[in-house]
């Protein structure tokens, strides 16, 4: 994923980058997903695995969650690379061999890009699962136990370009932890099952990539 370093303008840390121009690019004609009138907190680019596994009952595969490393590209959101850098960035992942995990992934690039994680824990009512955005472990947030989001979904639409490839497009609101009160996924590449399965069919991991807006 040099892609991430190559492109960000040099000598900008991405502390130093303004989120006033970041801004996302959301469908006409829909309420699900609304951007707010304040400025991110962070634009991230999630590279990783949708988690599937088949369902008896209907002979499809139904989601056990996601394990992405989460890389911080506000410094490109003023640059060309910004518009296309899930698709960039799915082309290199998808060719790296599948032993590479995301987490490899993570490691190999390392803060400052790399701000933290995102996979699947059990929901604060105890029951189901929650999508996490956490950044508790690594970069600037190391130690920092507060850092992360639990996100409950609140807003969802197919992805706009060939949905039984691209996973759909979410914007979810904070049920706990101090990181953000609104999360959106959107420019979402690749991620969905096959659209059936045999019984006793293992487990499958799907990869993808997409952006991620934190309100």
């Amino acid at each position: 994923m040099a892609l991430l370093v190559a492109a960000t303008p040099a000598g900008l840390a991405p502390d130093t980058c303004s989120a006033a121009a970041a801004k996302m690019d959301l469908p006409a004609n829909q309420t699900q997903l609304v951007s707010p009138t304040t400025d991110p907190l962070f634009v991230l680019l999630g590279v990783g695995v949708q988690n599937y596994t088949c369902s008896a009952s209907t002979l499809t595969y139904t989601s056990t969650g996601v394990v992405a490393s989460l890389f911080d590209i506000l410094c490109l959101d003023t640059t060309p690379a910004f518009a296309a850098i899930q698709t960039l960035g799915f082309d290199v992942w998808k060719a790296l061999p599948a032993s590479f995990t995301a987490d490899d992934l993570g490691a190999k690039i390392g803060p400052p890009l790399l701000l933290g994680f995102h996979y699947f824990v059990t929901s604060p009512s105890g029951t189901g699962l929650s999508p996490k955005w956490d950044f508790t472990s690594t970069g600037k947030f190391a130690g920092n136990s507060s850092a992360f989001v639990l996100g409950a979904k609140v807003g969802d639409i197919t992805a706009p370009a060939d949905p039984a490839v691209n996973i759909d497009w979410l914007a979810l609101n904070n049920a706990e932890g101090s990181l953000a009160s609104k999360i959106f996924r959107i420019d979402t590449v690749n991620g969905q099952p096959p659209t059936s399965c045999v019984a006793g069919s293992a487990d499958i991991s799907v990869k993808y990539t997409a952006k991620y807006f934190l309100y």
